[in-house]
């Protein structure tokens, strides 16, 4: 059974490698997909065809039908088939044609993009249940071609290639072209130092993973982590935990973590994908699924006292004589316990604000917020934010007289 399965467009990196492979004792399989974009796509599907039957290996070809086209859509759609192939006829290895002159125009685009993980292209990486391998990526395009004509082979090249339509195409023959007249040994180091940022991210990923270990605790379907523990990590420490979690939980968390650190306030929250939220509070970082607003049942107060049930929670209101409390003849009788609505607004001494500012002044939770009663009377007025705040009422304030007592 073939133990290398080897994508070959037709063009001379990959007729390349396939020989190479071939050469070397492997024991192959070829991969082709026919983008259906070019007419030449049709003759370039036969003579890799036709390579499968002069090497004697097996042939996966496929063609591909994308609703959207792009370079980005047809890559994604292009992985997937080889994936596929490399699941069903269980090839522990897929082999692509990249090598060096790539990792240049990889790099410049990384840049370009303004990407944290200026890497290059990776000579190995985990995919479709074994590891996607690329073996040229020490060799330039001059070499290849040169190994290719030693051989006499025969490839096809690309119409699409000679373009500057792509931006990797305007870094292959507007922008490295210049360089290199400056920069002799432009491909070289660009290739040493993408290898060696290769290494060093890798170690940052071995060392995030047993601080992710020792610092967030870790559920089923939620974590927690301390702020002033990610405040002790660099930023690029801090982008590979993103990247670590995001991969655990399935879900893109890296943005949402650094905004929440870098946010001033206290409190707030990141909504991500999925149902999911990451939520800051009392001094950490919570990553947990989103929870539909509660609203309770307005209940309405005839009579004093009363005890009235809210949720999981007893609001007792009475009547008393004293110094403390709510005057009652400040108030208009029915009284209402509700949850909070937009809008709502509480009178203070200074004027009024908003209860959703009290409730992130006083720090709790939005998805407690709407179980927090709010005692309000006829004209509508706010009372009390019971047990956070009461509204204020300067008539009478130090006088003996009838009052309103929550709690």
């Amino acid at each position: 059974m073939p133990n290398v399965l080897v994508a070959v467009s037709g063009g001379l990196d990959s007729v390349v490698l396939l020989h190479r492979m071939v050469q070397q004792g492997h024991d192959v399989a070829i991969a082709h997909v026919h983008h259906g974009q070019r007419l030449a796509s049709n003759e370039e599907y036969l003579f890799v065809e036709r390579l499968a039957h002069q090497y004697n290996v097996p042939f996966h070809g496929k063609r591909l039908t994308v609703e959207k086209a792009s370079q980005a859509a047809y890559r994604k759609a292009r992985y997937a088939f080889f994936e596929t192939v490399m699941r069903e006829h269980g090839y522990p290895e897929l082999m692509t044609a990249h090598h060096a002159d790539d990792v240049v125009e990889t790099v410049l685009i990384q840049l370009h993009r303004n990407v944290v993980e200026v890497t290059g292209i990776p000579e190995r990486r985990p995919f479709g249940g074994g590891e996607l391998v690329r073996p040229l990526l020490n060799e330039t395009k001059k070499q290849i071609k040169t190994y290719a004509q030693h051989y006499h082979l025969e490839w096809r090249e690309d119409a699409t290639n000679a373009t500057t339509d792509y931006l990797r195409n305007q870094m292959r023959h507007l922008i490295i072209p210049k360089l290199r007249t400056c920069w002799p040994n432009l491909v070289k180091d660009v290739c040493t130092a993408a290898h060696a940022q290769q290494q060093m991210w890798q170690q940052r990923y071995v060392a995030m993973t047993a601080w992710v270990d020792q610092h967030v605790s870790v559920g089923m379907k939620a974590f927690h982590v301390k702020l002033e523990a990610i405040a002790r990590l660099t930023a690029e420490e801090r982008y590979v935990v993103g990247r670590l979690l995001s991969h655990r939980f399935g879900v893109q968390v890296a943005e949402g973590i650094e905004r929440l650190y870098e946010s001033r306030s206290g409190t707030g929250y990141y909504d991500v994908e999925n149902g999911w939220r990451l939520e800051k509070q009392d001094g950490r970082i919570y990553f947990r699924p989103q929870t539909a607003p509660v609203s309770l049942p307005s209940v309405r107060v005839d009579t004093l006292p009363a005890r009235i049930p809210f949720g999981d929670r007893i609001v007792s209101i009475e009547g008393v004589e004293g110094t403390d409390g709510i005057p009652l003849d400040s108030i208009q009788l029915p009284l209402y316990v509700r949850s909070t609505r937009p809008g709502d607004r509480i009178t203070l001494s200074v004027g009024t604000k908003k209860v959703a500012r009290v409730f992130i002044d006083a720090k709790v939770p939005k998805e407690k917020r709407p179980l927090i009663p709010l005692l309000v009377d006829a004209t509508g007025r706010i009372i009390a934010i019971v047990g956070i705040r009461v509204s204020d009422f300067p008539e009478k304030s130090d006088a003996r007289c009838p009052r309103l007592m929550v709690k």
